[in-house]
């Protein structure tokens, strides 16, 4: 019976170490993985010339793949029974591969420098290393509510988890075209897939899972997706976390696009930007941990995105290094609180199917909402390819008429839509979540 023991119990007290490994195995994914998703597209584009609309072709096939092979993963993961757990076999198979994916993304050999083989080694690319990547986020987030399963220990260790996000951040996307600077395309990748090859393990070893989580019988394929497709609580929020995860992806990939084009910066003030957006939503996390705590989660969401909101329209106002710092400024500060609070939700929501079905079924809560977030891809993908026509942007090589002002769409106009839907949706979210 729920709070009766076995996988619905409130679980062992997790102590402030656990939820520091945790955040480093949070560090060591998230590198590669915002080097990738917010600089892969300026690499091929900007770099080796590849045109804007075969990138946007290119995203929005691996975005339905994507979708597709999300709850595949989810839905085996809960069903996996080994002495090690359900996740951590899963997170150290999968390790490897996610790596060297990544590191091909960045390498392209010279014979795949140019036309349709620069398409086809893109695409490539981008299949595998985000398959892998799936399988990495799927196991890793699934671990955070079997972790700590208390409202105020949830809302420190996401405070703890996406603190180490944002410093991820930084380093895989505010410091990397410096070190591209330095190493090359290659060699940055390399250096990145070395942090990871060391943080991951020691993160996925210091958090042991529980046994009972894996105590109960797994649904059904059937009923499995059946009890979480009709779960209304979970449909606002994934719905809500598609058009935010849609803003990150926007805001994350056009930054160097609209440093250069649209604010007039060069490479290393496009650093400088970069640093104020997560050196702001750093120190913020403790600060919406708090607000979760004592207001509760749905309090501290919506006031999340109405942050996201403004800050879309002051990327609109950008004209130089100090309006785009501001700007920068606010969305850090609007999208820490996003990550910290959307992670107690999900949780609660996934508490929630616990009491209805008697099972844990984090993977398959977290795969259907990466299922769900993935048409954000898509979107990011039509997102871009409209700048041609709109704006006549193509290419580095072929940068249009107006590419500050396609820019300065593509980073106010989108987000401000997208967030003001994530806004409405969540003040419709059930329950004020507190514990």
């Amino acid at each position: 019976m729920p709070g009766e023991g076995g996988p619905l119990s409130p679980g062992p007290s997790r102590s402030g170490r656990t939820a520091w490994l945790y955040g480093l195995g949070m560090l060591g994914i998230s590198i590669p993985v915002m080097a990738f998703e917010n600089h892969i597209v300026f690499h091929y584009v900007d770099g080796l010339g590849l045109a804007l609309g075969m990138a946007g072709l290119a995203r929005t096939i691996n975005s339905v793949w994507n979708a597709l092979n999300d709850p595949l993963f989810g839905y085996l993961s809960d069903r996996t029974r080994t002495r090690w757990g359900r996740r951590r076999p899963w997170l150290m198979a999968g390790l490897p591969l996610f790596l060297l994916t990544f590191i091909m993304g960045f390498w392209v050999p010279a014979a795949f420098q140019a036309g349709a083989r620069l398409f086809a080694w893109f695409l490539a690319a981008l299949v595998l290393q985000e398959t892998f990547a799936t399988v990495m986020w799927t196991n890793f987030s699934s671990l955070y509510p079997e972790l700590f399963r208390e409202h105020r220990e949830r809302s420190r260790a996401a405070a703890v988890k996406h603190g180490f996000q944002l410093l991820a951040m930084i380093v895989g996307i505010a410091l990397t075209p410096m070190v591209m600077g330095l190493l090359g395309p290659a060699g940055m990748a390399l250096l990145f897939a070395a942090l990871a090859a060391v943080l991951v393990p020691a993160s996925v070893t210091g958090c042991p899972e529980d046994p009972a989580a894996s105590e109960a019988e797994p649904l059904g394929l059937t009923e499995a997706f059946r009890q979480t497709l009709t779960d209304r609580a979970f449909w606002i929020y994934a719905l809500s976390a598609t058009m935010t995860q849609f803003t990150f992806g926007l805001l994350g990939a056009g930054m160097t696009f609209y440093a250069k084009y649209t604010l007039g910066l060069d490479a290393a003030m496009t650093t400088v930007l970069f640093g104020t957006v997560f050196l702001t939503a750093i120190p913020t996390v403790a600060l919406w941990s708090w607000f979760c705590r004592t207001r509760g989660g749905k309090r501290a969401w919506v006031t999340a995105l109405a942050t996201l909101v403004v800050a879309s329209a002051l990327l609109a106002l950008g004209r130089d290094l100090w309006t785009g710092l501001a700007a920068g400024a606010v969305f850090g500060a609007g999208m820490s609180g996003v990550l910290v609070t959307t992670e107690v939700i999900l949780a609660w929501v996934i508490d929630q199917d616990a009491e209805r079905t008697g099972r844990r079924r984090e993977g398959v809560y977290y795969a259907v909402n990466g299922f769900v977030t993935r048409i954000s891809g898509a979107l990011q993908g039509l997102a871009w390819g409209l700048l041609p026509l709109l704006f006549g942007y193509v290419s580095g090589d072929q940068p249009g008429p107006m590419p500050h002002h396609a820019f300065r769409f593509f980073m106010s106009a989108y987000p401000l839509v997208a967030c003001t839907i994530a806004l409405l949706m969540a003040r419709r979210f059930p329950s004020p979540v507190r514990g």
